[in-house]
């Protein structure tokens, strides 16, 4: 054990990461969906958050606790993008690059739809989209920032180390056919999964809000609450065959990264950081997705489910 603990990354190898803390992490990274056959039992409870959250003494306001935990992976991918170009020997100097990292434009490009993504999860939706949000466990904020840590770490390491087999180069080769092609593909599949999972939540917040607002009526409240006032989407739209679909149009956004990323250099096999992003987010989303059907059952009955799978039509 002491060997062992002995063989880990110093604090100092952090701040900015070596390679050394780059393969730590990603071979940390890796045993996440080892880890997510747990909720798959039990102990899925240990993760309830959102309309399967407890109550305890110790939660956090719903909207604060989300945003640090996922705002937590666009401020480091930046630290690390501003920061470890400059430890780089010698250090990335492309003319392509416009956000003044040093790196080729492609790379930056992909830091940006990474900030894009996590600006509207983290701030956006939260806050100006959100009817309301449950409160939050701290153990289970700390796990969600320590995820949105690791994959932070990941895709700005890849995009930072990956230039340094071509730092004499300014860009990919962005015009062959297979590179135009992979540009063209990624791009329309990361753009349209992250409209239609921003759509695809907007009508469930929307719904929320619009029901919220009939109860306040009914009751005579001119105050509208919106606590634990939930609703089941009626299978049409988004919603006709799957109850989940803001997790599949992730998914397919995700997928659309990790082809774009591979076409501009961010690698394509095993060792690709968006890759692992996509297979962690399937893994680890996918048992939630399923919760959440169950949790559809129980609260509005098989008729209201009307058939309709968690994520992927007539399987789960």
């Amino acid at each position: 054990m002491s060997s062992w603990l002995a063989g880990l990354p110093s604090p100092g190898e952090f701040f900015p990461p070596t390679p050394r803390v780059s393969s730590f992490l990603m071979n940390f990274y890796r045993i996440w969906p080892i880890l997510s056959i747990l909720q798959w039992t039990p102990l899925r409870s240990l993760q309830a958050m959102g309309k399967t959250s407890s109550n305890s003494r110790f939660n956090i306001p719903g909207r604060l606790a989300w945003s640090i935990a996922e705002g937590a992976g666009p401020l480091n991918l930046l630290y690390i993008l501003y920061t470890l170009p400059a430890k780089l020997k010698p250090t990335p100097d492309a003319s392509t690059s416009f956000m003044g990292t040093g790196l080729p434009a492609q790379s930056e490009i992909l830091a940006c739809l990474y900030l894009a993504h996590y600006l509207n999860r983290a701030f956006y939706t939260p806050w100006f989209v959100a009817a309301s949000m449950s409160p939050i466990h701290p153990i289970i904020a700390l796990f969600m920032g320590v995820h949105q840590y690791l994959n932070s770490s990941n895709i700005a390491y890849g995009l930072v180390y990956s230039v340094r087999s071509d730092e004499a180069q300014d860009h990919r080769q962005l015009f062959s056919y297979g590179s135009v092609l992979g540009t063209i593909i990624g791009l329309a599949l990361f753009s349209e999964g992250l409209w239609r999972n921003m759509s695809s939540e907007a009508i469930l917040h929307n719904m929320r809000r619009d029901a919220a607002k009939r109860k306040a009526r009914s009751e005579g409240k001119v105050e509208i609450s919106y606590d634990k006032v939930y609703v089941i989407p009626p299978p049409q739209g988004y919603f006709r065959n799957i109850l989940c679909p803001h997790y599949v149009w992730e998914w397919i956004e995700w997928a659309g990264y990790y082809i774009l990323g591979g076409t501009w250099g961010l690698g394509w096999g095993w060792q690709s950081p968006a890759l692992w992003f996509v297979i962690v987010e399937v893994t680890t989303m996918l048992p939630r997705a399923v919760t959440q059907r169950n949790w559809y059952m129980e609260k509005f009955g098989k008729r209201a489910v009307a058939g309709r799978a968690a994520a992927i039509p007539g399987v789960l």
